[in-house]
């Protein structure tokens, strides 16, 4: 990969070993949505979060659920998101070299990025944690954008700030909605292994596979 101005990353389990129970966020937010009218069967626990929230707007707005308790709904969703992924920080560690994967990054002059679907407060919170904030010159979180991934929106915004084409940027994550994020941007896509999501899932979207960050400086 010559010529590559700009390393973005995702960030939990790929910057971080991420401590938010992702299957009691979605339980939590399944059984809010069917006590706020959605159709329970159309609420899966295998889904994304972005799914669970699109089919639950599409379903209330079909019954004739006002916009503005269709909005109330987003906002209380945001609100269980939010306290998951604020009460997770202490439970968070530190990707294994991925300080000095950052460090030898910036001292070869590439700009380095951060997407998440995290929300502003905990991406602040948990890169200060962990002294990453100094190595990154842009962070967009989930509410810094109308859509979070897998719209190519944050990871645009991303290359905006740091005034990189798509061509010239890779984009590095563990999970499928990073992989389809990344092909919506035109942005090369390198699959971190994790232990949480399974490599087929980015079959024939990825560039490359890694599964330690240090390979990264092989490749770039």
């Amino acid at each position: 990969m010559t010529s590559i101005k700009a390393v973005i990353f995702d960030l939990d389990d790929t910057l971080i070993h991420s401590g938010i129970n992702y299957k009691e966020i979605k339980s939590n937010m399944i059984e809010f949505l069917v006590k706020a009218g959605v159709d329970s069967s159309l609420l899966k626990e295998d889904m994304p979060n972005i799914k669970i929230i699109g089919v639950a707007v599409e379903d209330l707005r079909k019954k004739g659920v006002p916009e503005s308790a269709v909005k109330k709904v987003l906002h209380k969703v945001n609100a269980i998101l939010d306290e998951a992924e604020m009460k997770s920080l202490d439970d968070a560690k530190l990707m294994e070299n991925a300080l000095e994967v950052l460090e030898i990054l910036k001292k070869r002059g590439l700009k380095v990025g951060v997407v998440t679907n995290g929300c502003r407060k905990y991406a602040d919170k948990v890169t200060k944690l962990f002294s990453l904030e100094k190595y990154v010159d842009a962070l967009i979180a989930r509410d810094d954008v109308p859509s979070p991934k897998p719209s190519p929106g944050p990871l645009l915004k991303a290359l905006e700030i740091l005034c990189v084409p798509a061509d010239k940027a890779v984009f590095v994550g563990d999970h499928w909605i990073d992989a389809v994020c990344a092909k919506k941007a035109g942005v090369k896509f390198i699959f971190f292994k994790s232990k949480k999501w399974d490599i087929e899932c980015n079959e024939g979207i990825h560039d490359e596979v890694v599964d330690d960050l240090r390979t990264l400086i092989t490749l770039i």
